[in-house]
């Protein structure tokens, strides 16, 4: 089978700035057997005119209040009837013509699929291209989740569950759940989306703290597990506050050093 119908969803709230592009980039595929489906959380700026304007494009739309991004992603899910379902969030965009690459490898017998993405620092206009990790232990010291580049079958989130209410490691919880019971996955060497930094991945240290540590207790990890987890993350946040401030002291030294007059 290599047409299997393929559900992409987008969840969005107060996304005039990018949405449009994310939509365009889900329509154009020229992909025939898709499905698109947009949750938006109630906007109140110009996203739901934006949106309107693809209405023909989208298979099914609801705007309401929800509670996080955990719960959009699972109301997408359950509208899905596709055999896969992949999620771009309102601030990143697909690749051309990934859908056909993806739909290329079906295999009914395979649970998830895993894509590269890009990483795109819009300000400076870098790429740098992330690979996903192909295991996921109890404490994964080095994640590389590459969500939005992953296809998961509708099969397996009726098998193994859908998001629990993580407000950011949602992700990471799910991929460390399926892994560690029997997920079946295939890696295609494929560029599938376009990240763009700066999204709701972007929060305090603190916060995420307590998340590791919740995500390590609830996947079956021990206490000490969870403690050795978050220490390692403090640690390298730490450690790379103390580098960039290195890094700034040297630049401003020797911009400073090369003004002087002789």
């Amino acid at each position: 089978m290599n047409n299997p119908k393929i559900s992409v969803i987008t969840i969005c709230f107060n996304s005039e700035q990018y949405i449009e592009d994310a939509i365009k980039s889900v329509v154009n595929q020229p992909y025939e057997n898709k499905e698109y489906i947009v949750i938006d959380g109630g906007s109140t700026d110009n996203t739901l005119k934006i949106i309107g304007k693809y209405n023909d494009k989208i298979d099914y739309f609801v705007s309401e209040p929800d509670k996080g991004i955990s719960d959009a992603f699972n109301k997408g899910i359950r509208a899905a009837t596709g055999d896969l379902i992949g999620i771009l969030n309102s601030d990143d965009f697909m690749m051309p013509d990934v859908l056909s690459q993806i739909a290329k490898e079906y295999d009914p017998d395979i649970d998830i699929y895993r894509g590269h993405s890009y990483t795109w620092d819009y300000k400076i206009n870098k790429k740098y291209l992330s690979c996903p990790n192909d295991k996921f232990k109890i404490v994964p010291f080095e994640p590389r989740i590459c969500h939005e580049a992953a296809y998961i079958s509708k099969k397996a989130y009726d098998k193994y569950g859908l998001y629990r209410d993580f407000k950011y490691l949602m992700d990471l919880d799910l991929f460390i759940r399926m892994y560690n019971n029997g997920v079946r996955s295939k890696f295609i060497d494929v560029a599938v989306i376009t990240f763009r930094v700066g999204g709701a991945s972007s929060v305090s240290e603190k916060y995420l703290s307590k998340e590791r540590r919740r995500v390590i207790l609830e996947n079956g990890g021990s206490l000490f597990q969870a403690l050795t987890y978050v220490l390692y993350n403090r640690l390298r946040y730490n450690l790379k506050l103390v580098l960039n401030f290195i890094a700034k002291d040297l630049k401003y030294k020797i911009k400073y050093n090369g003004n002087q007059s002789i």
